[in-house]
């Protein structure tokens, strides 16, 4: 048997469970053009604006959470110094 780590997904379920999100992403995004959804802006009558919009999101989250880490990372002594 292979050495893991505390916590961690064995191998074999890793794949799984990564097939399993990227399937229910696909049905999400399909399901989504047969929708009929209320639209309050003309951007919203998009077929997958919703899915976009979210991707868009996170991935600026992301960014910024890059970013928000140089402005308050510590050296790994920090608390070492006394």
């Amino acid at each position: 048997m292979s050495e893991q780590r505390p916590n961690s997904v064995p191998p074999p379920w890793a794949g799984r469970i990564l097939a399993g999100l990227f399937a229910l992403c696909a049905i999400v995004l399909v399901w989504d053009f047969f929708v009929d959804r209320k639209a309050h802006h003309p951007l919203e009558e998009w077929p997958v604006m919703y899915p976009l919009f979210g991707f868009a999101g996170i991935s600026l989250l992301i960014l910024a959470a890059k970013g928000l880490r140089r402005l308050v990372m510590r050296r790994e002594d920090y608390w070492d110094d006394e």
